[in-house]
Order: C-alpha cells, then sequence, then structure tokens
C-alpha cells in the first residue's frame, strides 16, 4: 500500500512539474528532473512485479526432514536434491511420502546404469541422483552412525503394482566390519523378504561376504547382504532374463520388479 501511495505521489508531482513548466516556461531546466522522477516510478513498478512473483513462488527445502510433506500448504516437488553435512555431498530428499524426509541411497527406475560393480565403487556410490543410482556404502555407514534411522523400500512390479516394505532401527556397520546390515521388525504390503539379510555383510563380485560356498554377487550378477544367496536382491542385472531379474521374493512366490527405491529417515527421539 505504501508502496502504491509513493507511486501516486510521484506521479502527482510529475504532472505539477509539467504545468509549472508550461506556465514559467521553464521545461528545459526542469526536465532532468522528470526524467529521474520517471526513471524511479519505472524502477517501483519492477520491484513490485519481483515482489508479486517471489509471493506465488514456493522456497525449496534445505533440510530434509519427517513432516515436511505434512503441510498442505507447501508446493515442494516431489524430489528435492540439497546438500547434507553427513555424507558431505548431495542427497536426494522424497518430500512427500508418509511425510516426507526420507533420503534416497537407491534407484532402479529405467536400468541405464550398470550395478554389477566392485567393492570400491559400492562403498563410494555411482549413477546420478537425477537417474539410477547408489549413494554409498560408506555414507550410509556415516549417516546411520550417528542417528537412529528406519528403512523404506518402493516397490513397483511389471504389472504395476506398488508396494512397500519399512523396517525400523535400520543401520549400516562400518568397512572394517563389511557393511553389515541391521534392520528392525517389518511393516508394509510387499513382504519380509529383507529378514533374511538382517546382519548380514555385504558382498560385491570381488568381496564374496556370503555364507554360500560359491559367490551370489557373481551367480546374482549385482551387490548385496548375501546370505544363501537372497530372498530380496535389488541390484541384480536389471530384467536381463528369468535368472538375473531384480527381485523381491516372498516364501516360494517371486516377483519380477520394474522400479525401486531404498530410502531412510532419521527417527525423532522424544
Amino acid at each position: 500500500m505504501a508502496r502504491v501511495m509513493t507511486k501516486a505521489l510521484l506521479l502527482a508531482v510529475m504532472m505539477g512539474i509539467k504545468v509549472f513548466a508550461e506556465t514559467k516556461d521553464v521545461a528545459e531546466s526542469l526536465s532532468d528532473l522528470e526524467r529521474k522522477l520517471a526513471e524511479i516510478v519505472t524502477t517501483l513498478n519492477k520491484t513490485d512485479e519481483k515482489h508479486t512473483q517471489l509471493r506465488g513462488h514456493q522456497e525449496l527445502p534445505t533440510t530434509c526432514e519427517r513432516g515436511m510433506g505434512d503441510d498442505i500448504t507447501k508446493t515442494y516437488p516431489r524430489y528435492v536434491v540439497m546438500s547434507h553435512d553427513g555424507p558431505k555431498r548431495q542427497i536426494l530428499c522424497d518430500t512427500h511420502t508418509d511425510g516426507g524426509g526420507w533420503i534416497v541411497f537407491q534407484r532402479r527406475a529405467t536400468g541405464d546404469v550398470d550395478f554389477y560393480r566392485d567393492w570400491t565403487s559400492y562403498r563410494e556410490g555411482f549413477g546420478s541422483l537425477t537417474g539410477d543410482f547408489w549413494m554409498g556404502n560408506e555414507a550410509l555407514y556415516n549417516l546411520t552412525d550417528k542417528d537412529p534411522y528406519e528403512l523404506r523400500i518402493d516397490i513397483r512390479i511389471n504389472n504395476g503394482q506398488e508396494v512397500f516394505a519399512r523396517y525400523p532401527d535400520f543401520r549400516i556397520e562400518s568397512g572394517s566390519n563389511k557393511y553389515r546390515l541391521q534392520i528392525g521388525s517389518y511393516t508394509g504390503t510387499a513382504g519380509d523378504a529383507m529378514a533374511y539379510h538382517n546382519s548380514m555383510f555385504f558382498s560385491t563380485f570381488d568381496r564374496d561376504n556370503d555364507q554360500w560356498s560359491e559367490s551370489c554377487a557373481v551367480s546374482r550378477h549385482g551387490a548385496w547382504w548375501y546370505k544363501e544367496c537372497d530372498y530380496a536382491e535389488l541390484n541384480r542385472e536389471w530384467a536381463v532374463t528369468e535368472t538375473k531379474d531384480n527381485a523381491w521374493i516372498v516364501g516360494k512366490k517371486g516377483s519380477k520388479v520394474s522400479f525401486t527405491e531404498m530410502k531412510m529417515r532419521k527417527i525423532k527421539l522424544i
């Protein structure tokens, strides 16, 4: 309102100057002042336009935290890339699912990234946050070693059905402990396929840490917390054959998977 009144006042002054110039024949001496006042009005108009745009723009979040998706007045996009001090790198935050605040550490949606990689690649991470990727086992250890986290896995079956599995007390141990997996009890709609892998070490084709006489990573053409070998294995070669396919198995029934996201969220302690 004050800005509108200021512009109106300036316009009135300009009109007065024009009348004064015509009656006193001093237009030449006042033309410079009139030009400067016109520039001020133009600047105010641009400022008003900028403020209008800002009022209609929702600033992106800078912290990935539980509850960020609960407020219906927020218009965050589903995924936001942001910096994170824990792993000292950019992370992908799911701002919508179940209240938001999920750090996505694995995604497979297109199959254009090779997940058959060595120990170092899985330790450091690979892929792109805008596509398929693995965040890195060392980053997972650094995050879960400092704060309590829960795990959520979202899966889309080839028939289009979407299911999920959720585990509290998610933790990855250090590299010296072979990035051992620790998870709590299961809830969800996908079935408890990860229970078979609880307390297992991570294996790649060049680091065989499973309990089978041969290498599960080589056999499955992937990398995982294998036992003998897997019920869940979301890092296999992407949908190549019936025997080499990322899978989520419950009991004796296996489901071909066309999309996966593994994500973690810090648990707020009361």
